[in-house]
């Protein structure tokens, strides 16, 4: 059991505070301390630990804002888009604000249906920027009942594995629960009395053993809360999951495609296969950039040869595919070398096969000619990507990452013998390429997640910076390019069962029908 380890500090030592005589009494035995004539000298011991108990409770004051109960908030799950990050804080102000919680008020059912419903409506206005709107019209009768059943399922692994005596509690038990406390009380008030017998001056302590005795509330009402925000985390999260569409296959499609990756505390049930399907899912990196950039050599360069395209992509005419094996790594990657665009702008075509391009992308390396000065068209391209990924907030976006080549035609110009440390530069070369980068990083400012700089001319085949700058700022995003994978992969099969399963439906149906008529 690890339902000690949800208790606050300060809780634990007010209780062993306040229970530490009952065990002194336990240990050593009314009648020998009677019978050696300990019993009133120890008996004031009592006192004196409830009043240590009630100075403890008012100088060690509970955290403000309900932080103790609140327990770990929610964090983004590797699949998470922007949008579901963002909604993190709508449900921690919901927790945060939700006050009466207690032994007495936990038994009403009616307050977590009620709690639920409002943490609905305000996703709901989260994600769809609509106040006022239905919480449950947008979304399918599947997506509710797998919140249900996910929330649920994850709950009962939590009571089991923290709350002593969960495997016996009945329902019955719960709704008695406020009794139970007052009974408890009661009977302490009793004991008390019945001791105060053989020491009536224990009746002037009684005002301070009521005070240090309510510490045994505070517990039971900490042991309450940390259920009931567990609760609230638990239906928020997967409000969250709903609300993303990720939920519109089922819970128990949810739990294999998602599993391995979120937090849930079961292992994917039933078939796999699809779980390890996914979990096989190409990344694929799209370079994107200008005209004579240096796209098709930086390819080569990574390759370290000079490739042939496996294959075009079907719905283009002019984006190659290859495939490529990062260093030290199992991962499976695709590189698609996209047409090159011109200094000021794209062309109709170039922009739809950029388009195509981005949408099967999970990282995107922008090529840039270190030379050049002119980047109208790279900051387009990365604001419509953007633009792209706001109209499709369920899809992860990829990860841009600046590449600058040429870097031999920087000042002083030809000059390259490398390597060359940018990053605290000290020659000429190394001021200029960290002039570049501060060039780049106040065009794109956040839209980057890094910048290398390389060189990836052929007539410089004894160069690394391929490998040192580049191939590490890959292998840190990788990770963030598999989960984008692994959730376009997602909503592709789920459309794709989506047809299959109404066809399903449908010949069913026509089935039945057809069987009552003959009948």
């Amino acid at each position: 059991m690890r339902w000690f380890g949800i208790l606050r500090p300060r809780i634990v030592v007010l209780v062993l505070l306040w229970a530490l005589p009952a065990l002194i009494y336990t240990a050593i035995g009314v009648i020998a301390l009677y019978q050696t004539g300990w019993l009133v000298p120890i008996a004031w011991s009592l006192p004196l630990m409830w009043l240590a108990a009630w100075l403890v409770g008012l100088l060690w004051r509970p955290l403000k804002g309900q932080r103790a109960i609140l327990g770990k908030p929610l964090r983004a799950r590797e699949f998470w888009t922007p949008r579901d990050e963002a909604a993190i804080a709508v449900v921690e102000t919901f927790r945060a604000e939700m006050v009466g919680v207690d032994r007495f008020s936990i038994t009403q059912p009616n307050r977590y249906i009620n709690d639920a419903q409002q943490l609905a409506q305000r996703l709901a206005d989260h994600y769809y920027g609509t106040s006022g709107t239905n919480a449950l019209h947008p979304v399918t009768i599947v997506e509710i009942l797998a919140v249900i059943h996910l929330a649920a399922e994850d709950l009962e692994g939590w009571f089991q594995a923290n709350i002593p005596g969960s495997d016996l509690a009945t329902f019955g038990h719960f709704e008695r629960l406020p009794l139970i406390a007052r009974t408890l009380d009661l009977g302490q008030s009793i004991f008390f009395l019945a001791t105060a017998i053989t020491n009536p001056a224990k009746l002037l302590s009684y005002p301070l053993w009521r005070k240090a005795g309510s510490v045994t509330n505070e517990l039971q009402d900490e042991l309450v809360r940390a259920f009931y925000y567990r609760y609230l985390r638990e239906i928020g999260f997967y409000l969250i999951e709903m609300y993303s569409g990720r939920l519109k296959g089922g819970g128990r499609h949810y739990r294999e495609t998602f599993g391995t990756m979120s937090r849930a505390v079961h292992a994917a049930r039933g078939d796999v296969s699809k779980l390890a399907e996914l979990s096989a899912a190409n990344t694929t990196i799209a370079v994107m950039g200008q005209v004579k950039a240096g796209k098709s050599s930086l390819i080569n360069a990574l390759m370290h040869a000079s490739v042939a395209q496996t294959s075009v992509l079907p719905e283009t005419r002019s984006v190659q595919r290859y495939d490529y094996q990062l260093p030290d790594t199992e991962a499976r990657i695709t590189l698609l070398d996209t047409p090159g665009y011109s200094e000021t702008d794209m062309g109709r075509r170039q922009r739809a096969e950029i388009e195509t391009a981005s949408d099967s992308a999970d990282i995107i390396l922008l090529v840039m000619a270190a030379n050049s000065s002119a980047r109208q068209s790279d900051v387009q391209l990365v604001l419509e990507l953007e633009e792209h990924y706001r109209r499709h907030p369920h899809l992860k976006p990829p990860p841009v990452i600046a590449v600058l080549t040429h870097l031999d035609l920087l000042r002083p110009i030809g000059q390259w013998t490398p390597p060359y440390n940018w990053r605290n530069p000290s020659q000429p070369k190394e001021q200029a390429m960290a002039k570049a980068v501060d060039y780049i990083r106040q065009l794109f400012g956040t839209s980057l997640a890094g910048v290398a700089c390389v060189n990836s001319a052929e007539a410089q085949p004894a160069d690394t910076s391929v490998e040192d700058e580049l191939v590490p700022l890959l292998v840190a995003e990788l990770d963030q390019g598999h989960s984008a994978a692994i959730v376009r992969l997602f909503y592709s099969q789920l459309n794709r069962e989506r047809f299959s399963r109404l066809t399903g439906q449908l010949t069913g149906l026509l089935k039945t029908f057809a069987q009552s008529l003959l009948d």
